[in-house]
Formats: structure tokens, C-alpha cells, sequence
């Protein structure tokens, strides 16, 4: 835990599994504590390789989702209106994973984020 005077960050992402069906999407770690100024790793999995596209989302607390950035299983990133690679950097290491890093974290980060997978 940060000590007296740090700032302290929250942030929770989502487990999502489809129930019934062979296909998942997980992600993690499922809740973090972080101090302001460092960097956060969130890990997404899908297991169906037609899924070339994975999405990041961002709900901040009490406020509606927003897409922060879509990726290509062709290492294509297109970031939404306000938001950038230099803040928010995402790595599609295989057509199954991909890897968001949020840099010099801020008050202004908590949220929760979660990903999503798509084929188009």
C-alpha cells in the first residue's frame, strides 16, 4: 500500500466467460492497487483465432464506457479521439493475446478496462 502522502489508484477489470460455447476471452489482473506515476500491464486472452480484432475499453467510476484503442491480429492499432499509443501502448503478441500498458499512471486512470474480441 502507498504510504501517507502517495495517491493511491483502483483499478478493477472484468473476467468475462461465454457460457455454453467453446469460445472464451479472459483478462487480467482481475483488481490492482497502483501508485500514481507508474505503469500498468492488462493481459487479454481469446482462444479463436478468426477473432482478428480485440478492443480495449475504459469506464472511469459513475460514467459511461468509451473505446480507447482497436487492435488487428496485424499488429494495427487505431486509437480513439483522446486517447494516444504514448499513454496508452498495446502489443498483439498473437492473434490469441494482446497486451495494453498504461503509462505514468494518474487520478484521472481509475477505471475499469476490459477487452473484447471480434472478427471484424
Amino acid at each position: 500500500l502507498p504510504s501517507l502522502g502517495e495517491t493511491a489508484i483502483v483499478f478493477c477489470f472484468l473476467r468475462q466467460k461465454s457460457v455454453g460455447v467453446a469460445l472464451y476471452i479472459e483478462q487480467w489482473p482481475g483488481k490492482i492497487l497502483q501508485r500514481a506515476g507508474d505503469s500498468l500491464n492488462i493481459s487479454c486472452y481469446q482462444n479463436y483465432s478468426n477473432l482478428a480484432y480485440m478492443f480495449w475499453y475504459q469506464q472511469p467510476p459513475k460514467k459511461g464506457l468509451k473505446l480507447i484503442v482497436s487492435s488487428t491480429s496485424w499488429r494495427h492499432n487505431s486509437y480513439e479521439h483522446g486517447y494516444s499509443e504514448a499513454k496508452f501502448e498495446v502489443t498483439r503478441e498473437s492473434s490469441f493475446y494482446a497486451l495494453m500498458t498504461i503509462k505514468n499512471l494518474t487520478s484521472k486512470d481509475e477505471a475499469t478496462y476490459f477487452c473484447a474480441a471480434s472478427e471484424r
